[in-house]
């Protein structure tokens, strides 16, 4: 069963010298967040942590040397 998620994307870009994360918001009906995390970042899915907030919701971050993603799900 699909539910609706509000998704709040970060991407922190230390090449770029910003200390201030790129921020931005969509929302998507989804069986599973997880879908959505590998849709982007399929070839590096193994080096994706999970973790579920006290709050409930679901994040997920992928780091390397030069970029960080972040993603946050509410329903």
């Amino acid at each position: 069963m699909k539910k609706e998620y509000e998704i709040v994307i970060e991407i922190m870009n230390a090449c770029a010298g910003s200390g201030r994360p790129e921020v931005n918001m969509e929302e998507a009906e989804l069986e599973n967040p997880d879908d959505f995390v590998k849709m982007k970042h399929g070839r590096d899915w193994d080096k994706v942590q999970k973790t579920i907030l006290p709050s409930g919701e679901i994040q997920y971050i992928l780091s390397s040397e030069r970029i960080t993603y972040k993603y946050i799900f509410s329903e």
